[in-house]
């Protein structure tokens, strides 16, 4: 073997080719979305979803632990965009208007059930870039994220092969798995089981709760401008908005009532709505019942099967009017 011509000519001929076909394949790959984690999934398929739904619904993952489980409306009255808190508001916002945009029809109404920290939370710039930039590509999405206050920096062109996982291997994964099936989701029975968590179950640890207590209960920038854009979108369209406060344990909920947070948040929500607004509504399934600690398996997600089967119950009867 001539070592010097495979030195000189072969080895790097070969990288030559390889680099250009991956830049190649990334290039036939450059419209198909990453498929990394559930809202990968979701904004890939909003276009399967219902588009003529009545009610759609945004909001964290403590709703959204309920609505993946339980029938809570009728098929295909209710569409499902819950998402977790690393995408935060401006992420459920984008979906919204993905929805719109790819159905060409709009509910009457737009609900964001969640834990009041989702309109506090910001995201970071490793949550930006995993969670929002990369996922909301086009060009109208970026300059929401942009316009929202958020740091979307400008991505440098580097070879594909440096960037193989993003470029290549998170495309053909979603080419090969975004299409998975529903589950199907579980009736809602009229009445309630017998509730066979005990105390002694793994529930909220007084530091968790203690952590909890000390939420600064504000609204983010990124939450705010996304909250203006939603009611911009409500005027336009003439749908109703709905803030519905998911089930916060006993506890946390007394700390806060006693230093006015969710009071003060509520009525910020309001001030900002009150005008802005097609119309709006703030709900609060804390008011309806109260949701003792030992409910929750952290600081925020209630205790599967039976507590999430009654948050599950108290949601569709403040959306849908039924009482239990």
């Amino acid at each position: 073997m001539n070592w010097k011509s495979f030195l000189i000519f072969k080895i790097p001929v070969s990288i030559i080719f390889l680099t250009l076909l991956i830049e190649g394949l990334a290039f036939l790959l450059s419209d198909t979305p990453k498929l990394r984690h559930p809202l990968d999934r979701l904004a890939a398929n909003i276009a399967d979803l219902s588009k003529n739904a009545h009610t759609v619904l945004l909001g964290d993952s403590v709703t959204q632990d309920v609505i993946w489980s339980y029938e809570i409306s009728p098929k295909k009255s209710l569409v499902n965009l819950t998402t977790n808190l690393a995408s935060g508001l401006i992420g459920s916002h984008l979906l919204l208007m993905r929805y719109i945009r790819i159905h060409k029809s709009t509910p009457t109404r737009v609900v964001i059930a969640s834990s009041p920290e989702f309109f506090s939370y910001e995201p970071g710039n490793h949550a930006t870039d995993i969670y929002l930039r990369t996922v909301f590509e086009k060009p109208s999405e970026i300059a929401e994220l942009r316009a929202s206050g958020l740091a979307v920096k400008r991505t440098n062109w580097k070879p594909s092969i440096l960037r193989f996982e993003r470029s290549i291997s998170d495309r053909l994964a979603s080419l090969m798995f975004s299409r998975k099936n529903v589950s199907q989701k579980i009736p809602l029975a009229d009445e309630l089981p017998k509730n066979t968590s005990q105390q002694q179950d793994t529930q909220a640890t007084a530091i968790q709760l203690a952590e909890r207590k000390k939420s600064d209960l504000t609204i983010s920038q990124s939450a705010l401008y996304s909250v203006k854009r939603l009611c911009a979108l409500s005027k336009k369209y003439e749908f109703e908005i709905v803030f519905v406060w998911a089930p916060i344990p006993s506890s946390v909920l007394y700390a806060w009532q006693a230093e006015k947070k969710l009071e003060q948040l509520t009525a910020h929500l309001i001030d900002v709505t009150k005008t802005r607004c097609h119309k709006s509504t703030i709900l609060d399934t804390n008011k309806k019942l109260r949701f003792s600690d030992y409910a929750f398996r952290d600081s925020d997600h209630l205790k599967r099967p039976y507590w999430t089967m009654v948050y599950a119950h108290v949601l569709k009867a403040l959306l849908f009017g039924e009482n239990e």
